[in-house]
């Protein structure tokens, strides 16, 4: 299959699917998933445009699927869950999001809900001008930083953006995890990606430069959240790696096709309303 087929299948993906997918990757986040899921729902339901909520599971060993499941009883918003055996990263997390989820337009946020779902209706609008991806910044003057990480996370992200506009594309703010992205690109993007650990955004921003979509960056809303996963100096090591991971890749060709998935499947969904999903 050559590129212009490939993404004329992509696009057929989503011709019947909702208006926006918000997209999830989670791990072990039995503690916190029910609030953002009640969160999300009160926000999506509330729009005039039909939404599904993908949660991504990267192989957790607690209880999130039924913490999960138990939260979805009585929502609005049509809920799926998808998951594999063993944790592979976030990367892959979303990887697996983008070949599954449905709607014409994808966005990913973390569970913490660290930029609030509330921001949505900043990214989409740019998606509307004619966009094609949307990141979040927290490195605009516009933008707003309740809480601050501590001081060496926040030394640690800005020697990574830094590394990132030097080596790969010129964008304010990497690691920020709130993009949204028409559906079609971002499941062209994610097919062809390869990198799994921290230095996936990094990857998929290079490789939207190489596609020439439209991108643009949005001030957010931000505040840092107890409880993150993330090991200073075993996942700051991997990323500076992944950077040169990804030119490597670059230079030997390997971005030229979609890089295959692993086996996945869905574990449990909620039907959707009969009124879920129409315009106003």
């Amino acid at each position: 299959m050559d590129l212009t087929e490939e993404k004329g299948e992509l696009a057929q993906i989503a011709e019947d699917g909702p208006d926006l997918t918000v997209l999830i990757p989670a791990y072990n986040e039995a503690r916190r998933i029910t609030d953002s899921l009640r969160k999300m729902d009160a926000y999506l339901a509330a729009r005039p445009y039909s939404s599904e909520i993908l949660i991504v599971d990267d192989g957790s060993d607690d209880d999130t699927s039924s913490v999960a499941r138990e939260a979805s009883i009585g929502l609005t918003t049509p809920i799926r869950y998808v998951g594999y055996g063993s944790n592979r990263g976030k990367g892959y997390a979303l990887k697996v999001g983008f070949a599954t989820a449905r709607g014409k337009r994808i966005l990913f946020t973390d569970s913490d809900l660290s930029t609030p779902i509330e921001e949505t209706g900043r990214l989409l609008a740019k998606l509307d001008e004619g966009s094609e991806m949307v990141i979040g910044t927290r490195k605009s003057a516009d933008a707003v930083i309740a809480v601050h990480q501590p001081k060496f996370r926040e030394w640690m992200g800005k020697a990574f953006t830094f590394l990132v506009r030097q080596l790969l594309i010129d964008v304010s703010d990497v690691t920020c995890g709130f993009k949204a992205f028409e559906g079609s690109v971002g499941r062209r993007l994610f097919a062809l990606s390869r990198v799994h650990d921290w230095s996936f955004d990094a990857e998929i921003l290079f490789l939207a430069q190489q596609e020439s979509c439209r991108l643009v960056e949005v001030p957010v809303y931000w505040e840092d959240q107890a409880g993150t996963k993330v090991s200073m100096l075993r996942d700051g090591i991997m990323a500076f790696l992944g950077l040169l991971r990804i030119r490597g890749y670059a230079l030997a060709g390997r971005y030229r096709a979609p890089h295959p998935l692993g086996e996945y499947r869905e574990l449990w969904s909620t039907p959707a309303p009969a009124s879920h999903g129409r315009r106003a």
